[in-house]
C-alpha cells in the first residue's frame, strides 16, 4: 500500500511502532545492556560512533562470509534441525498472511476511493435536483467521511498489524542465522576433529616400513627407482616433526571450539524459550489487532449506508 512517508499521521504511527519495538529490545535479558542500544537512547548522533567503533561492520562481514559457506555437516543436533524447519514455515507462512492481507487491503482501499468518487457524483447531482438537493449533498457528505475514515483505518492497519507480523517474518530469518551460527561452530569442530585424525594416521604411515626399505645391493645395470622416489630420514623426520606440530595446534583448538559450542547451546536454549513465549503472546495481541480493525471497516460502513437511508427516508405526515 503506497503512503506518504511524511504525513504527520503516518509519521507519528511510526513513532509509535518504534517505541513499541524499543521497549521489546529494552525487555529482552542482553540486548538491553548492550552498548550501541544505550548509546542509541542516550547520546543522539552520537550513537553512531559507538557502533563503528565496535567493529561490527567487520565481523558481521566475517559472519556473513561464513555464512555464505557451502559445506555438509556430519553430525547436527535434530533440535536445530527440527528449528531450521520450523523457521522456513515460519517465514513462509507469515509472508503468505502478509500478502493476502495486503491484497484485501489494496481492495478496501480500491472501494474506499471509489466511494470519494461516489460521493462527488452525488454532490453534482444535487445542484439539478431542488427537491432532493440537501438529502444527495448529505450522501455525498457520509461517503467523503466514509472514505477518509476507512484510508485512516487502512493506515492503522499497516503500522499495527503489518509491522507486526513483518517484523515476525524477520524473527524467523533471524532463527535461520542463529541456526547457521550453530552449523558453523559445529562445522569447525568437525574439521578440527578430521584435521586430528588425519595426522594421527599420517604419523602411523611414517612409522611404518617402507616397501624395499631393507634392500642395499641394487644388481648391475638396473636403476632402482623405488630408491630413487624414497624419503630420506632428514626428511621423513620433518614431515614427522610438521605432523607433530598440526597434531598438537588441532588438538589445542579442539577444547576451546566444544567450549564455546556448548556454550551457544546453553544459551540458544533459553533464548529460544523465551522467544517463544513472547512469541505467542505477540501473535496474538497482532491478530486481535487486525479483527478489531476489521470490525471498524464494516461498523463504519454500516454507520454511513444507515445514516445514507436515513438521508433519503420519506418525511414524517
Amino acid at each position: 500500500m503506497t503512503v506518504d512517508k511524511f504525513d504527520g499521521e503516518y509519521l507519528e504511527h511510526r513513532k509509535i511502532g518504534l517505541e513499541k519495538f524499543l521497549h521489546r529490545v529494552a525487555s529482552h535479558p542482553t540486548l538491553h545492556d548492550d552498548n550501541i542500544f544505550k548509546a542509541f537512547l542516550m547520546k543522539g548522533e552520537e550513537w553512531k560512533e559507538v557502533a563503528d567503533s565496535t567493529d561490527f561492520r567487520a565481523k558481521n562481514e566475517g559472519f556473513l562470509k561464513g555464512m555464505a559457506a557451502s559445506y555438509q555437516l556430519k553430525h547436527c543436533d535434530p533440535r536445530f534441525s527440527e528449528l531450521r524447519t520450523y523457521a522456513e514455515e515460519l517465514e513462509s507462512r507469515i509472508n503468505a498472511v502478509l500478502k493476502v492481507t495486503q491484497n484485501i487491503a489494496a481492495k478496501q482501499r480500491l472501494a474506499y476511493n471509489s466511494y470519494k468518487d461516489l460521493a462527488k457524483t452525488f454532490s453534482d447531482w444535487s445542484a439539478i435536483e431542488k427537491s432532493l438537493n440537501i438529502p444527495l449533498q448529505k450522501i455525498g457528505h457520509h461517503l467523503d467521511n466514509l472514505e477518509g475514515a476507512g484510508n485512516v483505518l487502512l493506515l492503522e492497519e499497516d503500522v499495527k498489524f503489518c509491522e507486526n507480523m513483518r517484523e515476525y517474518a524477520n524473527y524467523a530469518y533471524s532463527l535461520k542465522d542463529f541456526i547457521r551460527k550453530y552449523e558453523l561452530l559445529q562445522y569447525k569442530i568437525e574439521v578440527l576433529e578430521s584435521t586430528i585424525e588425519a595426522k594421527k594416521a599420517g604419523l602411523f604411515m611414517l612409522g611404518k616400513p617402507e616397501a624395499g626399505e631393507d634392500v642395499v645391493a641394487v644388481e648391475p645395470g638396473k636403476s632402482n627407482l623405488t630408491n630413487m622416489f624414497k624419503a630420506t630420514p632428514q626428511q621423513k623426520e620433518a614431515r614427522r616433526s610438521k605432523l607433530h606440530q598440526e597434531l598438537s595446534d588441532a588438538e589445542e583448538a579442539l577444547g576451546p571450539a566444544q567450549y564455546d559450542l556448548e556454550q551457544f547451546v546453553s544459551e540458544a536454549e533459553l533464548e529460544i524459550k523465551r522467544w517463544k513465549k513472547d512469541k505467542f503472546s505477540s501473535l496474538k495481541d497482532a491478530l486481535r489487532m487486525y479483527a478489531k480493525l476489521q470490525l471498524q471497516h464494516s461498523q463504519q460502513g454500516a454507520q454511513c449506508w444507515e445514516a445514507v437511508s436515513a438521508a433519503v427516508k420519506p418525511a414524517a405526515v
